[in-house]
């Protein structure tokens, strides 16, 4: 009798388990972007009316923030050089040392290799291989011609693929991972933002520098010749699990502006940038105090200030005589009302930082005091300050932040959507 209990519990135990058991071995693996959407509090919907589409878009990049005189190219393999209005092959080769490539009499030049006188594509048989410059690029390298017989590259590639560059170049990889996927979501609607901006028969979307957000291709030399990884295993890892992850205000993309350093409270929008959004709002952040730019002074002699002064002035149309006070502008941290003998100019801590940038003039949050024969300016943070604080992400995430709660608290009112594109 007690056996035949014992053996009724064990078929009632090996029945209640079988599902269980079949759960588990029939269940999918997730990979980490999976694994991220899981984790989002608000799952990620497309209602954009920019309309994005379902494909991965191609990101035009400009390699130079103007039209050059000339720049360097080489291919490490098989390419072709394509017409870019009719696709028509103009000439194809195993690879292409080094040459100079410039607007000539008859066009564009490769050396002493003439293309005519429309943009030319440069498309490697397997990128990454074309070189500009110092940089090698995935993707495939526009040339157009500009006005005065000057010339400019751009890099076409699909988006993530830029990412990851884009994430590599703009924050360290010893920051925590939640960190790094929150600079990959921003930099993604960041990107999104600006080709939805720019014109179809333009040139490019965006700039490889810091005017839009730096990206150092595939890899890059340094001034020493180094030869270094503009992208890693991390960062391209990084933007594959947050995988077309954007964020929107109203059910639409917004500029995303991003910092390095706030230096304790991130900067509203508005003061800065004509196309702020409401989520670019002042938020205090005290989460990037271990930063070396956090708190800072520099020390500059009144003469060469006054200089630097004059030529700010300038730049407004504004003519400064010799400097004779200078008064900060109340509620209105940087900026500041110079007086000369015929009156006063008024100056913002924004076009001052332009001027004094060489001089490590790190943000244009600072007080200014004159000490001497020198002046002396105490600032806080680098960069303008408006959105994401990437050092604040940094100490976010040490605290055990996510991606999406440190995007949100930077850009209050801003929720995560899906781009579309899988």
């Amino acid at each position: 009798m007690a056996w035949s209990v014992v053996s009724l519990l064990g078929c009632l135990v090996l029945i209640w388990a079988i599902p269980w058991l079949d759960l588990r071995r029939s269940r999918p693996q997730t990979n980490s972007r999976d694994s991220f959407r899981e984790n989002l509090s608000e799952r990620p919907t497309l209602r954009l009316r920019s309309g994005l589409v379902s494909v991965e878009p191609q990101i035009r990049v400009g390699l130079k923030e103007s039209p050059v005189a000339a720049f360097n190219l080489s291919v490490s393999g098989p390419f072709q050089v394509c017409d870019l209005t009719t696709g028509r092959v103009l000439w194809q080769a195993k690879l292409l040392h080094s040459c100079r490539v410039f607007v000539g009499d008859g066009g564009i030049e490769f050396g002493d290799r003439r293309f005519g006188t429309g943009a030319v594509e440069v498309i490697a048989t397997t990128p990454p291989a074309i070189w500009v410059d110092q940089t090698l690029y995935r993707g495939v390298v526009r040339i157009s011609p500009a006005a005065g017989r000057r010339v400019l590259p751009v890099n076409v590639l699909p988006l993530e693929q830029y990412l990851a560059s884009v994430v590599d170049s703009e924050m360290p990889a010893s920051f925590p991972e939640e960190a790094r996927r929150a600079q990959a979501i921003v930099a993604r609607t960041y990107a999104l933002y600006q080709q939805s901006r720019s014109s179809a028969g333009g040139a490019l979307d965006l700039y490889a520098s810091t005017r839009s957000q730096k990206y150092r291709g595939f890899q890059y030399r340094d001034d020493k010749g180094r030869l270094l990884a503009g992208e890693s295993a991390s960062s391209r890892a990084t933007v594959e699990a947050t995988r077309g992850v954007i964020g929107t205000y109203c059910e639409d993309l917004f500029c995303a502006y991003y910092g390095a350093v706030c230096g304790g409270c991130t900067v509203d929008g508005q003061a800065v940038f004509a196309d702020a959004a409401p989520p670019l709002q002042s938020v205090p952040c005290d989460h990037c105090r271990e930063a070396r730019l956090y708190r800072w002074q520099i020390r500059v002699s009144r003469k060469e200030a006054e200089e630097l002064f004059r030529k700010a002035a300038r730049r407004k149309g504004k003519t400064l005589g010799t400097l004779r006070t200078i008064q900060l502008v109340r509620d209105k941290v940087g900026d500041c009302r110079l007086r000369d003998e015929r009156g006063e100019i008024e100056l913002t801590g924004a076009e001052i930082r332009q001027v004094f940038s060489n001089k490590g003039l790190s943000s244009p949050r600072f007080t200014i005091r004159e000490q001497g024969t020198d002046l002396l300016f105490e600032g806080q943070g680098h960069g303008h300050g408006v959105g994401l604080c990437q050092w604040g992400a940094r100490g976010l995430a040490q605290k055990g932040w996510s991606a999406q709660r440190i995007f949100t608290y930077y850009y209050p009112g801003a929720k995560l959507a899906d781009a579309g594109y899988r």
